[in-house]
């Protein structure tokens, strides 16, 4: 796979994200049907795909200790602001940033 044809895949797979609720407006308003089960569990699916990144700190390379600390602070921000807002993409956002700069901050 050449690199355009990814830049070419996640384009297209980014507007029918944005897209696709569009055409089914109504039905998804109401909360029925398999895209709007879809687009409800993609927040939550992209936390878990954060924690599970985040996580391979701890199993690819020997463990250590600021592996453990940047995945609890990272998974605490993420709690706290979902817990705080509704906002699941914020929750997502404020919870990388927290990871990175806990990063930086403990490194060697």
């Amino acid at each position: 796979m050449t690199w355009w044809s990814i830049v070419v895949a996640a384009g297209l797979g980014t507007f029918l994200i944005r897209y696709l609720p569009l055409l089914s407006g109504t039905r998804l308003a109401r909360g029925e049907g398999w895209l709007s089960r879809f687009l409800g569990a993609l927040g939550l699916a992209a936390i878990a795909a954060l924690i599970v990144l985040s996580m391979s700190d701890l199993w690819w390379q020997a463990p250590h200790w600021r592996g453990g600390v940047r995945l609890a602070l990272g998974a605490a921000a993420v709690l706290l602001v979902q817990r705080l807002t509704p906002n699941v993409g914020l929750a997502t956002l404020v919870g990388a940033g927290a990871y990175g700069a806990a990063g930086g901050f403990l490194a060697e």
